[in-house]
Order: C-alpha cells, then structure tokens, then sequence
C-alpha cells in the first residue's frame, strides 16, 4: 500500500490510515502552537495546562506514530492537516490583533477549545474506523487518547470560566 494520494481512499483501511496521519500532523502542529501560547499567555493556571497539555502531547504523537507504522507498512509519515494550520493560525492572530493580558488569554482559550473539540471528533472517528477493522491495539490506544482530549477540554472550560470574567472587565 505504502504512502497514499488523494486518490487512494478505496476503502475503510485507507481512510483509517489517511486519518491517523493527519492526526500525526495536527499533534505536531498543536506542539509548534502551544510554544507560542505558552510564551503569550499571562494566566499562570492556563500557562500550565498548555505546558501540561504539550507534554501529553508528545505522547500523542509516539502513540501514533506506532500506530500508523503497522498500518502503514512501516512508513511514519503525517500528512498535512489544513484544518488544525487554520486554527492554529486563528491563535496566531489573536497574538498579533491583541494586547497581553486577560482578553488575549480569552482569545487563546477559544482557540485552544476549538482545537481540542476537532481532536475529540477526529479521535473517536478513528477509533470507531480501529474498532471496525478489529484493530485492537489501536482501539485501546485511541481511547485512551480521547480520553485525555476530554479531559484537556474540561480543564480548559473551567480556566475559561474565571479568564473570561477577568477578560470582561479588563
């Protein structure tokens, strides 16, 4: 099978597989981003769960990596995710549009909300797919990285609650 093109969706393998590689590239993304929202951010408690939340992702991308390497006949590659590139970039310009401060860390909870809720779909997506191929390993890996996903977006909602009566009156 090797790497795939456009072309070569002709069955649930191969969306599997196409799907786990733009999750290996939304994963490698969001790591590239959380520098940047680590480095701009000024509330503390949002400061360490992005630093908390980019340690789990670099085991993220570890899970994935074993994972499209079986299925992928060895080959490690991500392919491009333009989706997660625009959000990313959505939080880029909160940088570049804002001052720092409490309104800034506003805009990058959003923007770190919106990305963890594509990460929940894209994840249970594929373990629904893992599940349908019997592949066990996955299935179990998945979920459990769904299960993080779920609970980073949690601890980002209850720091979004406080950031955003502070960004209300700043």
């Amino acid at each position: 099978m090797g790497l795939l093109t456009s072309n070569e969706i002709k069955n649930l393998h191969n969306l599997y597989t196409l799907q786990i590689r733009y999750l290996l590239s939304t994963e490698n993304q969001i790591l590239k981003g959380l520098e940047s929202m680590i480095s701009h951010t000024t509330d503390l408690e949002l400061k360490r769960a992005f630093e908390t939340h980019e340690n789990e992702t670099e085991g993220y991308v570890n899970r994935l990596k074993i994972m499209i390497g079986e299925v992928n006949e060895g080959d490690v590659d991500d392919k491009k995710d333009p989706i997660i590139t625009a959000f990313i970039g959505s939080g880029a310009n909160i940088v570049t549009e804002s001052e720092k401060g409490a309104v800034r860390d506003a805009g990058l909870l959003a923007t770190a909300q919106k990305i963890e809720h594509y990460e929940i779909a894209s994840y249970g997506a594929a373990r629904n797919w893992a599940k349908s191929l019997s592949l066990d390993k996955h299935v179990a890996l998945l979920q459990q990285t769904l299960d993080e996903e779920k609970h980073a977006d949690e601890v980002l909602g209850a720091i979004a609650e406080k950031a955003n009566i502070s960004a209300a009156v700043a």
